[in-house]
């Protein structure tokens, strides 16, 4: 065998050389597959809807809990069989009679940053304000939030759906 591989050096050196490249292009091949999904998992939105009913403020934000960018592509409000795009007209009468401190436009379309977040409605009350603020309340528990996204690579996120029923707590 000895004897064989002397005789035959160039043959073995080459078909190792072979063999060793095979070896390094799979290696490289499993390497940008790897590094191809981290980078798409590194900049991964992750939106979440976020409410506060507190004493005298009430609020409903979305924000993005992820690292990278989450494009909104369809977002729904739904209460009683009605659809929306902004949540303040889900309120029928009652959006009129409230001094909002802030609230948000149809936010289809838009794209929201990184550790961010778009304040859907966000108001505060006076203690003569308690009967509107119930019926903000309970306006609010019979509503559905829907949000469906992508990723800065286009892919589609999981959708994300919340129902405000936790403000019939009171």
């Amino acid at each position: 065998m000895i004897d064989w591989i002397s005789q035959n050096a160039q043959t073995v050196i080459a078909i190792s050389a072979i063999i060793i490249s095979v070896i390094s292009l799979a290696v490289a091949i499993v390497a940008l597959y790897t590094q191809r999904k981290h980078n798409k998992l590194s900049v991964k939105p992750i939106p979440h809807f976020s409410k506060g009913d507190y004493e005298n403020h009430i609020f409903v934000k979305i924000k993005n809990y992820g690292l990278g960018p989450l494009k909104i592509e369809n977002f729904e409000i739904k209460k009683n069989k009605s659809t929306f795009k902004r949540l303040i007209d889900s309120f029928d009468g009652l959006a009129s009679k409230v001094t909002w401190e802030t609230f948000t436009d149809d936010i289809e379309g838009r794209v929201l940053a990184p550790q961010k977040e778009f304040v859907l409605i966000q108001a505060s009350f006076t203690s003569e304000q308690n009967d509107i603020k119930q019926a903000i309340r309970e306006s609010l528990a019979k509503t559905t939030l829907t949000i469906q996204s992508s990723c800065v690579y286009n892919e589609k996120q999981p959708e994300v759906k919340e129902e405000l029923t936790w403000f019939a707590r009171h």
